[in-house]
């Protein structure tokens, strides 16, 4: 059986992550197929599943005061004894790309190891696009293309095998590099959720003084990321003072200390209520999903969002931007796509969808049946499985498999919900 090494980098101050979600969930998928371990920057979540856990030490290099920068520098430093880990495995999967520098060391113990590796696409889009999405200047832009582009770019150059989100990631991996190997699309997945208890439903949403649904009131929207620029929340809220209508609109997300979000709000009109909800459980995600009549994303740039997923399994159409694999995840029939960070067109989007409800009702339909034949994590796992028994049939047959590792590993099991309480930051 493969014994495979789920690495996932990801900066140990966060709370939640999609890309390392995304590993968390198809690592345990894979279980039904191989032997996975999982070593994880972000430590142990709360529920980890049927997979072997790697414990990860990280921290910062020392001799710098890294107290006197801010999370979003220190961020690009964090290191983990992961490349020590890395030998005595068949296989590699890395999955999310930040720390660059620290996915790079990764890479490179692999190959000093002779174990081969494979890349999962995460958050690819943003490393790609980062200084024109996030406003750089000169200075900015040459920090980015050497601390986070050229550190993925490398451990891209040097995969077995590329596991694309979507085929958007095609050129972004071939113009990082990318030459031979394996490249093959292998999404993310999706839990489709169980069915909903209204009285459960009610308790839950009891926090957020939501009014009862009215098929006759203002519609209810619900956008969920974290609240950085490139995600969009701005754009959203200028919609609205375009649009001119009562809604109400969910904003879910921890809130960050550094945003006014009275200033934000207070300058839409009073019929358009806004509910922004901190951090969420699981459970309150799918609540408030069922609450909402349309998911709203308006980012800049995206890879393939597990939430855009999660609503759509939730059966709540999506309006999105066309960026990254968004156009991949949504057909006309579930949703829509507007031109990114293009508030009028966002808010003549909605005005167009709202108006008609039942609609929207059929697209959701549409959207949960869309998730449930396309974009499982069962159907993802066994992608990703194929990909694995290629590119070791490809490496050098001479190089000598590692003995039985002494553990004794759980039983093989579907991916599960991880059911931790998240949304704090969540990423891709």
């Amino acid at each position: 059986m493969i014994r495979v090494l789920s690495a996932i980098v990801v900066p140990p101050h966060m709370s939640v992550s999609g890309g390392a979600r995304a590993g968390e969930m198809l690592s345990a998928a894979l279980q039904a197929h191989c032997r996975v371990d999982v070593a994880s920057m972000m430590g142990t979540p709360e529920e980890p599943g049927p997979c072997g856990r790697v414990p990860v030490r990280t921290g910062l290099p020392p001799g710098l005061p890294w107290s006197r920068l801010p999370n979003r520098y220190r961020s690009l430093f964090y290191r983990s004894d992961i490349p020590g880990r890395v030998a005595g495995y068949d296989l590699l999967h890395l999955h999310n790309p930040m720390p660059a520098l620290e996915m790079a060391r990764i890479a490179r113990a692999a190959r000093a190891a002779g174990v081969p590796y494979v890349i999962s696409t995460h958050g690819f889009n943003e490393v790609a696009n980062g200084g024109a999405i996030y406003g750089f200047g000169p200075v900015r832009r040459a920090a980015w293309r050497s601390l986070v582009h050229a550190p993925v770019a490398e451990a891209v150059r040097g995969a077995a095998g590329i596991l694309a989100l979507s085929p958007a990631d095609f050129d972004i991996v071939r113009a990082m590099g990318f030459r031979e190997g394996l490249l093959e699309v292998v999404p993310n997945g999706v839990a489709v959720p169980a069915p909903a208890d209204p009285a459960e439903d009610a308790a839950l949403l009891a926090r957020f003084a939501l009014p009862e649904p009215d098929p006759d009131g203002p519609p209810t929207l619900m956008f969920l990321a974290n609240h950085t620029p490139n995600k969009g929340l701005p754009v959203l809220l200028r919609s609205l003072r375009i649009l001119r209508r009562p809604v109400h609109l969910v904003v879910g997300g921890e809130r960050r200390a550094e945003i006014d979000y009275a200033g934000l709000t207070g300058a839409l009109p009073p019929d358009q209520r806004v509910v922004v909800t901190g951090r969420l459980s699981d459970a309150e995600v799918g609540a408030l999903m069922r609450r909402a009549d349309l998911f709203v994303f308006p980012t800049l740039a995206d890879t393939l969002p597990l939430v855009v997923f999660e609503a759509m399994a939730q059966g709540v159409p999506v309006l999105a931007s066309a960026v990254g694999g968004i156009p991949y995840q949504i057909d006309p029939g579930c949703g829509q796509l507007v031109p990114p960070n293009d508030a009028a067109a966002l808010a003549a989007a909605i005005e167009r969808l709202v108006q008609d409800r039942a609609r929207l009702r059929r697209m959701g339909l549409q959207a949960r049946a869309r998730v449930a034949d396309g974009f499982t994590w069962a159907a993802a796992a066994a992608k990703a499985h194929a990909a694995y028994r290629q590119v070791l049939a490809a490496s050098d047959p001479a190089r000598p498999r590692p003995a039985e590792r002494r553990e004794v590993r759980p039983s093989a099991a579907p991916a599960p919900s991880l059911g931790r309480s998240r949304r704090s930051a969540t990423g891709r």
